[in-house]
């Protein structure tokens, strides 16, 4: 073999070997991110993150925050049922076997359909899970909406159940939802008010609220001619 050949092959040798290198850090790195999307959603699903926020504000941030994360675990190649899975700390792997809906604490069932919901709603208002859009997310924002019909103004979170109903409700963010602009000061429609009634049961099902105060919550939502002919 001619000294001519023996250098392009090991040059040739060299090349895989850097992109082998290169390809395997690259997956380290993802795998890392991965591990430290999945803890920092952990946190958030957590009972005092999810249900006990000091202030409204606090409530809507760390929603924006769980729904960026969600979306930069679909960039990274996650699917977004796998992270939500993964913040709840249920086992994702090919030999985990998932739990079944029905097996689930209602507390984590009201988490997942909640984060479920909101980051589709997140994609129907034009979002993609890239850098530019999720990064600002970390720190509880939203740049303008960038496609579609809503696109170049912002969304607004709004609750499910009026804090008149329930002084507090405001705070927990299974009460909230990403929503279209404007649409926070807008009459609730009847799927959101049966929406807002089935949060109530499920509140009151995982001993979040007392009955009386789903009673009550059911009877603010409900229209005076409704209650009439009861």
């Amino acid at each position: 073999m001619s000294s001519a050949v023996q250098i392009i092959l090991r040059a040739v040798t060299l090349v895989i070997l850097l992109v082998a290198l290169f390809f395997g850090y690259q997956h380290y790195v993802k795998k890392q991110r991965k591990a430290v999307v999945v803890a920092e959603l952990s946190h958030i699903c957590g009972e005092s993150a999810f249900y006990r926020q000091f202030t409204a504000a606090d409530a809507h941030k760390t929603l924006l925050r769980a729904i960026g994360l969600i979306a930069e675990a679909e960039s990274l190649g996650m699917g977004v049922d796998e992270a939500i899975k993964g913040g709840l700390g249920i086992e994702t792997g090919w030999f985990a076997e998932a739990p079944k809906p029905e097996d689930l604490p209602i507390r984590q069932l009201i988490v997942r359909d909640s984060l479920r919901a909101n980051y589709d709603n997140f994609i129907k208002l034009g979002y993609t899970p890239v850098f530019d859009v999720f990064d600002p997310m970390k720190d509880g924002d939203l740049v303008p909406i960038p496609d579609g019909p809503f696109s170049g103004r912002k969304p607004v979170v709004r609750t499910l159940i009026p804090e008149q109903a329930s002084p507090g409700i405001e705070k927990v963010i299974a009460n909230l939802e990403l929503a279209p602009p404007g649409t926070d000061e807008a009459p609730m429609t009847d799927l959101q008010i049966a929406a807002a009634k089935q949060l109530a049961r499920d509140l009151t099902h995982a001993r979040l609220i007392e009955e009386s105060v789903a009673e009550r919550i059911t009877a603010y939502l409900t229209p005076p001619q409704e209650l009439e002919k009861k």
